[in-house]
């Protein structure tokens, strides 16, 4: 063999699946060059480099390790990574020119057909299409209830708290769609309340703050989603509260989202909060096991996707904590076996959970995240952080991101001692304990601290 795409070649005729993965994923493929250990790879299409990164990359690593001997690193090239340069800049490069035709597997029929059932998969925002549980139930119930028109004076206002990714905005929605089908005269004014913030800012700018009251104060029911948003935006915070006590007073249905109960959200008005409260607060738990079943048998009959009933209750056992996170993983599954011509197995189902639970919470992100929000919290920088500074609002602020780190993420001591300039992982134990006494005994600290972990949360999903 005189060259890497020689190598490669033989490679190919190695690999253990079927015509159609080869075709459509691995054909595409153009070996760039050899250097040490590194083997460059060029795909021009972003969603074949994508697919194979993910799905093929571990058996191309192994295969060439059989042609060469050693093991090898991949960089995957594409368009957008200025190709032209490595050709023409690299004197190793193995190829000059790409000439062939490549092979764009968006045209393939299967191809097309799953992007058609994907698209015709999703939920739309209805009662209908809602799987109530016993963790969502009275959440629902509530929601029917206004939407049907009941007078429940008890329920004004709704507010609905959950963790993101367990239905809220589905609720919302619901509602909206059957009181426009009901009454399609009504004004359902039905925002996010950073569109709300957004746009009063906006009107504070541009002077046309009597057209923003008027749009929201003429409403028929006001739906109002991400509350907490609200916190520390003073000006917002009083523009919503006289927003809800002329729509309160005129019998209007409001309906209020959270990740939290008010009384949890920090920098916000006594008299919002008070106002919150004055109807239903109907919390929403992550689903149990029944529900979660239930989620992945609907979203595969939408899909047309014949999943064995074992690979669908280990999925329900093993995504416990939101539902876009199992939606996701059953659209993922559909993806292979649709391009791969396979069919869903429980190594295959294994493999989707790592990837969506990573993709969720990419753990070097999720760090950098919480020490940048510890450290504007705490009022020092993210290097002081990471230093050997023992300043005593340093260290707080240390110990508060290593605490956090072990709560949103599933690093070892030892692992989030590296991130902290190579430190201990008894320093890590001592720090995290610290946290929790000083939680016990401290209120302020407390909601500190949880309140950095529903944002991190937040930030995440």
């Amino acid at each position: 063999m005189n060259s890497f795409s020689d190598i490669f070649e033989l490679m190919k005729k190695q690999l253990d699946i079927t015509d159609t993965a080869r075709s459509l994923w691995i054909d595409p493929i153009k070996p760039v060059k050899l250097n040490n250990n590194k083997v460059t790879l060029f795909i021009a299409n972003d969603y074949v480099k994508d697919m194979v990164q993910t799905h093929f990359d571990q058996l191309l690593k192994t295969n060439l390790k059989e042609v060469l001997g050693f093991d090898v690193e991949i960089e995957y090239l594409s368009e957008e990574n200025n190709y032209e340069n490595v050709l023409a800049n690299d004197e190793n490069v193995d190829i000059i020119r790409i000439v062939d035709p490549i092979p764009d597997p968006t045209y393939d029929p299967r191809f097309i057909d799953m992007k058609n059932k994907e698209n015709n998969s999703n939920y739309k925002h209805t009662f209908d299409t809602f799987i109530v549980g016993e963790s969502n139930r009275l959440a629902s119930a509530a929601c029917k209830a206004i939407a049907q028109g009941k007078q429940l004076e008890n329920y004004n206002p709704l507010y609905i708290y959950s963790q993101p990714g367990l239905g809220k905005t589905h609720l919302l929605c619901a509602v909206k769609n059957e009181v426009s089908m009901r009454h399609p005269e009504y004004n359902i004014v039905y925002v996010s309340a950073e569109t709300f913030v957004n746009e009063f800012i906006n009107s504070v700018r541009t002077y046309t703050t009597e057209d923003f009251k008027h749009k929201y104060r003429s409403a028929d029911m006001f739906l109002v989603d991400d509350v907490q948003f609200f916190a520390g935006k003073k000006e917002s915070q009083n523009e919503l509260f006289h927003t809800f006590e002329e729509l309160h007073r005129a019998g209007k249905h409001i309906i209020l989202t959270s990740d939290r109960p008010p009384k949890e959200i920090n920098d916000i008005e006594t008299r919002l909060i008070t106002r919150f409260e004055w109807g239903l607060l109907a919390d929403i738990t992550p689903p149990e096991f029944e529900t979660r079943l239930a989620i992945i048998k609907r979203k595969a009959e939408l899909l047309n996707l014949k999943i064995p009933n074992n690979v669908m209750e280990y999925m329900a056992d093993k995504l416990k904590n939101n539902i876009r996170q199992i939606e996701g993983a059953i659209v993922k599954m559909n993806a292979i076996t649709t391009l791969t011509d396979s069919t869903p197995t429980l190594m295959m189902a294994q493999n989707i959970i790592r990837e969506v639970m990573t993709e969720h919470q990419p753990i070097p992100v999720t760090v950098e995240k919480v020490i940048n929000e510890v450290s504007h919290i705490f009022s020092v920088s993210p290097e002081e952080i990471r230093s050997q500074n023992r300043n005593a609002q340093v260290s707080t602020a240390r110990q508060v991101a290593m605490y956090v780190i072990s709560k949103v993420t599933n690093l070892s001591c030892t692992s989030i001692g590296k991130e902290f300039g190579g430190r201990d992982h008894s320093t890590v134990v001592y720090a995290t304990n610290k946290v929790k006494k000083v939680m016990q005994k401290d209120s302020s600290y407390r909601a500190t601290v949880d309140d950095l972990i529903k944002n991190i949360g937040n930030l995440n999903s």
